[in-house]
């Protein structure tokens, strides 16, 4: 039996590595190491800039881009970064050319990039303040404050930044930003494997964006057909938010949630519930995207089969092979293999199990691939083998919704080559986050610079999403914890199944 590199040695896949940032980190590592980033800082991000520029010039070119010859596996950038003002911004907050010992971090160049992407997303209208010294001039609080992170979402990678203005009530007209914001679900909106139960900060910054006219979806790879039960209660609380902040018939329809990656797409309707889209006919999402080469209207039946049984079959040699104490199910689109009851995978054996499908299922037909668009990750708990995946979900809100890939703003946590984000790159801007905090304070940057002035008297949360009243002290609840336990084991996360509970 023969073995190929990526078998024999582990760490010849650079799964766990962006090669952007990678990149970036190498560069102002020399500036650190000769103590001059303080001067040089500023004008690396320039170089960086300009890079980024030249290689959106040459998209197309059949000569590869300076960038793209540092970095092989560069993709496509939507938009122009504003890196310079980004760095600035954010060394201003956190002081990075000071540091002699530590120098800048992958998760800083994340937080720039991050930065430099909702700055572009804003243009910068006649009689508006500059999207720089927007951001630049209004600081949450003053130097030595004491925050908390309890009370206050400004410990966010710019925490501080920018501050809560007024509230500005009823609707307004469309937002200076994104028109379609799409959302990953698990340690995005809320933790993995839990619920949207009680975010109101997160709720409340979700809720404007539909009063400024911006499209939101979430786009998950939780899979449950069109079993609406099933979503709703993995997006109770923020549903609920909705309901009791009476969004009109026209705002909740900008809300969209599509499931299985790309497979079942579902609209929020007046009476704040989902409802499955038409698929088929005129003004159908199936038949309306069908001109789109890899949209779901053109994909064999036979392939699909042919893929999963192939999905199947690794997944449960894999199990047996690494001695999982997990198992493997099927649904109608999709392979999972989840961890059994009070069990644990290691990370290790998932981006495994992740490299052995996409090596199988890319050796298809000859190598050429299953014939029909996919995706193969580790969520973090388990592994998936999806048909389709998020670059055609969003592909096909797009066309839906009329919204050209600069307007759109994709923020998902799963960008290295085992996530499920890592594809909508290709058809959109993207930001990179690792949890809700995070997700929190970008959409509240994107509001601030937009100009939407927000207050948030009300955001304490006086009740659940059940009509509890919650109990406010510095100490923990523990029967509080016990029972939001107990409420998201009423459903298997991973089957959808309705399991009971407390």
């Amino acid at each position: 039996m023969s073995f190929s590199s990526r078998r024999r040695n582990y760490l010849l896949t650079p799964h766990r590595r962006d090669g952007l940032i990678e990149w970036m980190k190498s560069m102002l590592q020399h500036s650190f190491v000769l103590d001059a980033l303080e001067t040089t800082g500023a004008d690396t991000f320039t170089h960086f800039e300009a890079l980024v520029e030249e290689h959106r010039q040459m998209d197309g070119s059949p000569q590869p881009s300076r960038l793209q010859q540092l970095v092989p596996q560069i993709g496509m950038f939507h938009t122009s970064l504003f890196l310079r003002a980004a760095f600035t911004i954010y060394n201003e907050k956190h002081c990075l050319t000071k540091r002699k010992h530590i120098q800048i971090s992958f998760n800083e160049i994340r937080h720039i990039l991050n930065l430099a992407q909702i700055l572009a997303m804003r243009k910068n209208l006649p009689g508006q303040e500059n999207a720089t010294d927007l951001l630049a001039s209004t600081r949450g609080f003053e130097e030595g404050a004491n925050v908390s992170s309890e009370d206050d979402d400004s410990v966010g990678p710019l925490g501080g930044l920018i501050d809560d203005g007024e509230d500005t009530g009823g609707p307004s007209s469309q937002l200076n930003g994104p028109k379609l914001i799409s959302f990953d679900g698990d340690q995005t909106l809320y933790s993995d494997g839990a619920n949207f139960d009680n975010n109101p900060r997160l709720a409340r910054y979700m809720e404007l964006l539909l009063r400024h006219g911006v499209a939101v979806a979430v786009v998950t790879a939780a899979g449950y057909e069109y079993k609406v039960d099933r979503y709703e209660h993995r997006l109770s609380g923020l549903l609920n938010y909705f309901k009791k902040q009476k969004l009109s018939a026209e705002e909740c329809e900008r809300f969209y949630l599509f499931g299985g990656e790309c497979n079942y797409l579902l609209q929020l309707k007046a009476d704040y519930h989902l409802h499955p889209v038409k698929e088929i006919g005129p003004g159908g999402w199936i038949t309306s995207t069908q001109y789109l080469p890899e949209a779901p209207a053109n994909w064999e039946e036979s392939k699909i089969t042919d893929l999963l049984d192939i999905a199947e079959k690794k997944a449960n040699a894999v199990v047996k092979e690494l001695r999982l104490r997990g198992r493997v199910i099927r649904k109608k689109r999709s392979v999972g293999l989840i961890p059994n009851p009070g069990s644990e995978i290691t990370r290790e054996s998932l981006d495994e199990a992740v490299l052995s499908y996409q090596e199988v299922i890319n050796s298809m037909n000859g190598g050429a691939g299953p014939g029909l668009p996919y995706c193969a990750f580790n969520g973090g708990t388990d592994t998936w083998v999806d048909v389709g995946n998020k670059r055609v979900g969003v592909q096909i809100l797009q066309s839906y919704l009329g919204i050209q890939p600069h307007e759109t703003l994709h923020i998902g946590d799963q960008f290295l080559n085992t996530g499920n984000d890592f594809a909508a790159r290709t058809v959109s801007p993207c930001i990179w986050i690792i949890s809700p905090v995070e997700t929190t304070y970008i959409l509240k940057s994107i509001l601030r610079l937009a100009g939407v002035n927000f207050s948030l008297p009300d955001m304490v949360a006086t009740e659940d999403e059940f009509g509890n009243p919650l109990k406010r002290s510095n100490s923990i609840d523990f029967l509080e914890m016990q029972r939001r336990t107990a409420a998201a084991k009423k459903m298997d996360v991973y089957t959808g199944e309705l399991v009971g509970g407390a």
